[in-house]
């Protein structure tokens, strides 16, 4: 029975826990983390997430979407992103073109492909989220704390930068 009544206050625990609503209380650090493991328990709010099990249930995608949707309202997608959506449309005609011709020689170039989208994801990341707080603390001359900066105070940030630098 103590089996039982233990595994019930997991649930109920898992259940109560906190969580991020908006892009204006989630911290910038949980958002790279989701988008680096795809966990989306890292919407909890939580005081540590070392052991962290992951967590995709319905109703965190669900606080996941609206959390999304509402970072694109805010500040749309990076030319970066729309350039590798544009490339993981070009490889899925591709795909498409050798499944109706069955052309081999398409195979090669969507293996070309899939090399470049690779790489371009290897240069977004080489900054990474911390470097680029380095790079904003540096420039404002600020401390910023990577755990408790919001997305949206961070990507402000980054949008004021990027005037400046279109100035």
């Amino acid at each position: 029975m103590s089996l039982e009544k233990n595994s019930s206050k997991k649930s109920e625990n898992k259940s109560q826990a906190k969580v991020f609503s908006s892009i204006d209380d989630l911290p910038q650090w949980n958002w790279v983390q989701i988008h680096r493991t795809g966990n989306l328990a890292y919407i909890k709010q939580l005081d540590s997430y070392r052991k962290l099990d992951v967590d995709n249930s319905l109703t965190f995608e669900q606080i996941w979407l609206e959390i999304y949707d509402e970072y694109l309202e805010e500040f749309g997608l990076s030319n970066e992103y729309k350039e590798i959506l544009e490339r993981k449309k070009q490889i899925a005609r591709m795909k498409n073109e050798f499944i109706l011709t069955d052309n081999r020689s398409l195979l090669n170039f969507i293996k070309i492909e899939e090399l470049e989208l690779e790489n371009s994801f290897d240069k977004s990341e080489t900054i990474g989220f911390e470097g680029v707080v380095v790079g904003i603390e540096k420039l404002q001359g600020i401390k910023i704390e990577t755990k408790k900066i919001t997305v949206y105070e961070y990507n402000n940030y980054l949008r004021t930068l990027n005037n400046k630098s279109d100035e």
